[in-house]
């Protein structure tokens, strides 16, 4: 059974994936910042690191027609690849942004593939357990990754890391071997364009899905709005070291997990996952507002708790109700539709953000963000 015996691989290989791609991104940043010394190199780096993102309504169809196994061990093939390629050759700087493009833009249809995979094949009542692993195996990769690759890069040549990044998609593709394929729904027989129109109508009709695109897309503008905020805040308002602010972003990282893990145990899960999504989103504007008004630092840790257990919460919750609610059809375009507009409420919010902490303050950028996500729990 997929479910039962097998699905614990395919977080595996994910897990695996993406412990790899972060190695390999913190490695080349010092790598880049290294060789030529300039910020605005590093900053091209993640530009093209990020442009790809913008094609996840397109990502999100191809997932749509495609046997979704196989299409995630073809991307995968191609990151390894490439950075394998880097690793060999150690490009001059624009080849080397060419070539971390294709890559990026492998993993861009990877991503809503992976949980359209999910929406696809696994029964609605465990779609919150394996939304909540999979969300628990990329917060690991994610940090874990970015450490592994700060650590060789500084230990020695920052293509061991592009290595380990290559054959970590190596023994991805391996363990994706034995799983069951994933097919296609039954198409209408409309061309791809129209059938991407078609999903994306999806979102002006339908009163279950529309609600929770909105929210996902917003909260992940207002939490952008105190990415910039957040060192203020905690370094010059409070005055506090580095090391405070590391334990408030790794505070935020263990709510999300704790949210990930522990609440697709609730058995209440699956009937009251929109309420719990509305929930996830208050707990959230609770966190970031505790944060921007706390006297002291120990009280941001807590609100950061606070505010990534909401985030998780919402993450999991949104993500089940998607693919619990969406056609099958047009999953993939609805999932990139969120992927796409977060990046894009990412990339707004960061740069609002730093403008609002020189208007009104750190603390009032917080306030701001807080009473956005509340508008966005109205929205629902």
């Amino acid at each position: 059974m997929w479910w039962g015996n097998r699905y614990p691989v395919f977080v595996a290989s994910r897990l695996i994936s993406q412990t790899g791609d972060m190695a390999a991104l913190s490695a080349l940043t010092v790598h880049v910042h290294a060789s030529t010394g300039s910020p605005v190199a590093v900053g091209a780096l993640f530009l093209v690191r990020m442009l790809p993102r913008i094609l996840g309504l397109v990502a999100g169809a191809i997932g749509d027609r495609a046997e979704l196994r196989g299409l995630m061990m073809l991307c995968d093939a191609v990151c390894g690849a490439v950075f394998l390629l880097i690793a060999l050759v150690d490009p001059t700087f624009p080849v080397l942004l060419a070539l971390v493009f294709v890559a990026e833009s492998a993993s861009t249809i990877t991503l809503p593939a992976a949980r359209t995979l999910i929406g696809r094949t696994v029964p609605k009542e465990h779609l919150a357990a394996a939304n909540g692993m999979l969300i628990a195996a990329s917060a690991t990769g994610f940090a874990s990754g970015a450490a592994l690759g700060g650590l060789l890069a500084g230990m020695g040549d920052y293509r061991w890391a592009l290595v380990i990044n290559a054959a970590s998609f190596a023994i991805s593709i391996l363990l994706l071997v034995p799983l069951p394929r994933a097919v296609p729904e039954p198409r209408s027989g409309r061309s791809f364009l129209a059938e991407t129109v078609a999903g994306l109508a999806v979102l002006r009709r339908s009163a279950h899905v529309r609600p929770v695109v909105i929210g996902l897309v917003g909260i992940a503008f207002a939490a952008a709005l105190d990415r910039p905020a957040l060192i203020v805040l905690v370094r010059e308002d409070l005055g506090a070291s580095a090391l405070w602010y590391g334990l408030v972003l790794g505070g935020i990282a263990v709510g999300g997990l704790v949210a990930a893990l522990g609440m697709p145990r609730y058995r209440g899960m699956d009937a009251w996952a929109l309420r719990l999504f509305g929930v996830g989103i208050a707990a959230q504007a609770a966190g970031h507002l505790t944060m921007g008004l706390a006297p002291v630092t120990a009280v941001v840790v807590l609100g950061a708790l606070v505010a990534g257990f909401g985030n998780g919460l919402e993450s999991l919750c949104g993500n089940t109700l998607l693919q619990r609610d969406a056609p099958k059809e047009s999953l993939g375009v609805v999932l990139g539709v969120v992927l796409s507009g977060s990046f894009l409420a990412d990339a707004a919010g960061s740069a609002l953000g730093g403008l609002l902490v020189e208007a009104i303050s750190a603390p009032g950028t917080f306030v701001v963000a807080a009473l956005i996500m509340l508008a966005c729990v109205r929205i629902r």
